[in-house]
């Protein structure tokens, strides 16, 4: 696939929304771009939370992987996020779209230092780009919760993705982000613009904040890298157009561009039976009876970890594929390593580390009927794991799988997990 970088419908548009976003992204680029694609990713093994060969089994858990070339577009790829795609996934095709000729002048700087030949580049408006292909896989992180009206991108989206496509979407929640909203509105009454001056005057009041303010929790847990530089500072507290979701909102909305969510892409919210793992009987079957909106809606609050809302969606007509909508059959799962989450085996005993809510959980195999390194490996279907298990065992065994499933502190399939590492190392040239 050769590059290519079209910049002529631009100047054509009037919408005052799709303007602003321009001239913020051509002013101030976001994200801080990668310089060295090889140094800061392929060396450390790092990778996207959306990336197509690494996620497989969280995109398709209900499909084998499969080295098939996928078409993928990236609707709003920023400063870097398809250059960083296309050289970590050298199997796939990929094209993306941007408003910031500038950000995309950055993308075509680390195309031609990394030889990247599945990359296409786009500056547009993405809703105004039409295909004659649809795409297997589509991406767009923080992209439409900036748009003047969010479901012009879903109904694009929809349009254009394949019968059995997915989508990756990241938009803001509700939840954690308050305390700071409210600095955002005090900022928009002193009317500040994205400038020097404003990004100084923020830097100083946020410095100033109470240690124990909420905005100043969030900032230095959340956000502090981010704000390291001005784009980012542009970007959380300068920005024009913003919208956060509750869980139920983002579920209405999808719902009314014929969309539903798949799967989680992180354990950020969706965590729910380790708050009632102790309650009564009574109330575990009362949150059990809940319809799914109502449980997601109890796990956002709860978690009260949705910075970022990572969801995997599909067409409504598959909810069938939802793991969200549809229960795990554990006689058919392969289990597998939850990023962002620690493992230590101790014998019989299996210590988990959450670094994404901060969690920690033991979990006892209390025979030795069982290789915990099996559970982790994504290889063995749990009905293998458990062949040496007597009825009960087996039983008792399945109610730990399925918590840590729940939990987000445990993955899964149903087939087996490939190794997606290699494509790291690969070159594309």
């Amino acid at each position: 696939m050769s590059f290519y970088f079209i910049n002529n419908k631009l100047p054509k548009m009037k919408n005052k929304n799709i303007l602003d976003l321009k001239d913020q992204y051509n002013n101030f680029i976001y994200p801080k771009p990668t310089e060295n694609l090889n140094e800061e990713w392929i060396k450390k093994n790092r990778f996207q939370i959306c990336d197509p060969n690494y996620c497989w089994h969280r995109l398709w858990p209900e499909k084998p992987y499969s080295t098939k070339r996928l078409e993928i577009l990236i609707a709003g790829c920023g400063s870097d996020q398809a250059a960083i795609l296309a050289k970590c996934n050298p199997n796939h095709n990929f094209i993306g779209i941007d408003l910031s000729e500038n950000s995309l002048k950055h993308q075509k700087k680390l195309i031609n230092e990394n030889n990247i030949i599945n990359l296409k580049l786009i500056c547009d408006d993405f809703r105004k780009v039409k295909f004659k292909q649809k795409f297997d896989y589509i991406i767009s992180s923080g992209v439409i919760h900036h748009l003047e009206d969010p479901s012009t991108g879903l109904e694009y989206f929809n349009n254009n993705l394949k019968d059995d496509g997915v989508i990756y979407i990241m938009v803001y929640g509700d939840k954690k982000s308050y305390a700071t909203n409210q600095l955002k509105q005090l900022f928009r009454k002193l009317n500040l613009e994205q400038n020097n001056s404003s990004i100084d005057f923020i830097k100083k009041i946020t410095s100033k904040l109470n240690n124990l303010h909420p905005a100043k929790v969030f900032i230095e847990t959340e956000i502090k890298q981010d704000l390291s530089h001005p784009s980012g500072i542009v970007d959380f507290f300068l920005h024009k157009k913003e919208n956060f979701y509750s869980i139920k909102e983002l579920i209405k909305l999808l719902k009314n561009n014929n969309l539903i969510i798949k799967n989680f892409a992180n354990g950020r919210i969706k965590p729910l039976s380790k708050f009632f793992s102790d309650s009564s009987k009574e109330i575990r079957e009362k949150i059990e009876s809940m319809s799914v909106e109502e449980k997601l809606e109890i796990s956002q609050i709860l978690n009260w970890n949705d910075r970022k809302i990572d969801i995997i969606c599909c067409k409504s007509k598959n909810k069938n594929n939802s793991v969200v909508y549809n229960k795990i059959n554990l006689e058919k799962v392969y289990t597998y390593q939850y990023h962002g989450v620690e493992y230590e085996i101790n014998e019989n005993e299996l210590n988990i580390k959450d670094k994404i809510n901060n969690n920690l959980f033991k979990m006892n195999f209390e025979n030795n009927k069982i290789n915990i390194k099996d559970i982790l490996n994504g290889k063995k279907m749990i009905t293998e794991i458990s062949l040496n298990l007597s009825d009960s065992e087996k039983i008792n065994f399945f109610n730990k799988i399925l918590f840590m499933i729940d939990n987000c502190i445990l993955d899964f399939s149903y087939h087996p997990v490939a190794n997606y590492k290699h494509f790291y190392s690969v070159k594309t040239n």
